[in-house]
């Protein structure tokens, strides 16, 4: 064999052995894990906006136009997205991120051309035969990889529920790695540093976080709803609490590391909340899950946890004979107020001294379907129940339950249930005058007209 047709033939013979996707040119190689929808979209029944994947697209493209990727390297920038979860985005999703990224592979520099990237990363969003990246029931794109070339450039948009640091929001980062999610931990933890930069387009809504800590990360993913309530169980271990539904040991997450110190840093850089909605702020809702004569050493160690808030005059308090609203309301709930139908509950008589609450900075959960005459405003701010216990016949909420609700309301309180309707009731709820909704699934938030 003449060494002309043996390297012909080796190169046929190697062509064949290629992956199909090695031998490709300009084609999408992968889609991502998360649905985004693919055109800005109004959700809480057409009051709020939210961002598109092709939005997002263009932001990206514009902003990295002319950017020179040299050889090997990344250019990135992560920005807000409407995550949908495969459903119609009009009622179901939460804010995200979308990561996007332009590998260059080869051994020169590829100059970023704004047109050109709008058409390769749009090529996943786009409504063509073969194109499993795209949604045709809800009109969303998983993003992906789309490949320039067989393998020469790759341009990536990937959504994660978590964004990066600060410096690649919204801004073109170029260098040798691509940009990470900042993350810590897993499921129950939160994000540290936490990310005070994430909630600057957040709207809030009346929902209440139940169980926030269960979330996929503590009070971040329930400000990234939007919701202005969250709620933690405590325990005491020694000279800290932590935080579960079931008791997690001396080793468990620590409710300054999960609320107290996330809280400070968030205020102390944005001096709000919600930064579009600067008034807004949120309640904390705390548990005691211990009993006996812990729940009082459990009082007294949430008073020491929360003097970083209190000095920085950031708590809700009661002072010279009125209601003063801060950015975060502190409200002692479970068995720190089971004796509350006593004629002088331990828990009223702490919230009412300041030797045991520094500034009138903490208050009390009234039971809102037993006899609330020793809560008012100078002591309590939620009026809470079991909904079955509260509600018997269900909506629409008539009867007595319509009474305790209306005087609740006329003491000032704001009324919360929990084990209540499901998401299909939420709208009611809303609609019969209920202050603060339970919600276990935060995505669906967006169907509500708050």
């Amino acid at each position: 064999m003449s060494s002309k047709l043996f390297v012909a033939s080796f190169l046929v013979s190697s062509a064949l052995a290629l992956p199909a996707a090695q031998a490709k040119s300009d084609y999408i190689s992968s889609c991502g894990p998360d649905w985004m929808a693919i055109n800005d979209v109004k959700t809480n029944h057409g009051s709020v906006q939210r961002i598109g994947y092709n939005t997002a697209v263009d932001s990206f493209c514009d902003k990295a136009n002319g950017v020179s990727v040299g050889a090997s390297a990344y250019t990135s920038m992560a920005t807000r997205i409407w995550l949908d979860y495969g459903s119609n985005p009009e009622t179901t999703g939460l804010n995200g991120w979308v990561y996007f990224e332009i590998h260059n592979k080869q051994s020169s520099a590829h100059i970023v051309e704004a047109a050109s990237c709008k058409s390769y990363l749009k090529k996943l969003s786009a409504d063509t035969n073969g194109n499993s990246c795209y949604g045709p029931s809800n009109k969303d794109t998983k993003g992906g990889t789309y490949q320039v070339g067989a393998d020469a450039i790759s341009y990536h948009a990937l959504a994660n529920k978590f964004p990066p640091s600060a410096d690649s929001v919204d801004k073109i980062v170029t260098q040798s790695t691509a940009i990470s999610v900042l993350d810590s931990g897993g499921k129950g933890n939160t994000l540290k540093p936490f990310p005070t930069y994430a909630f600057t387009d957040v709207v809030p809504f009346a929902c209440h976080s139940h169980n926030d800590y269960t979330r996929d990360r503590a009070l971040y993913s329930a400000l990234s709803a939007g919701c202005i309530s969250v709620e933690a169980d405590i325990w005491l271990h020694s000279n800290k609490l932590v935080v579960g539904h079931t008791d997690p040991g001396s080793n468990g997450q620590t409710f300054v590391d999960l609320y107290v110190t996330p809280l400070k840093s968030l205020v102390d850089a944005q001096k709000a909340i919600f930064p579009a909605h600067p008034s807004q702020g949120i309640s904390l809702l705390i548990d005691f899950k211990n009993t006996g004569g812990d729940v009082d050493k459990a009082w007294d160690q949430l008073v020491r946890d929360l003097e970083p808030l209190r000095s920085a005059g950031y708590l809700s308090r009661w002072d010279s004979g009125s209601f003063k609203q801060g950015l975060i309301t502190i409200i002692a709930s479970g068995n720190a107020i089971k004796d509350a139908s006593t004629p002088a509950p331990s828990p009223i008589a702490s919230a009412l001294s300041e030797s045991t609450n520094p500034q009138r900075a903490i208050f009390v959960d009234a039971v809102i379907n037993k006899d609330m005459t020793n809560f008012s405003a100078s002591n309590a701010y939620f009026a809470s129940a079991k909904w079955s216990d509260a509600v018997p016949n269900g909506l629409p909420i008539s009867g007595n339950a319509r009474v305790k609700l209306d005087e609740a309301h006329a003491k000032g309180f704001k009324v919360r249930y929990w084990e209540g309707p499901g998401r299909e009731g939420w709208q009611a709820l809303v609609d019969e005058g209920v202050d603060r909704v339970n919600v276990d699934e935060l995505e669906f938030v967006a169907g509500v007209e708050w």
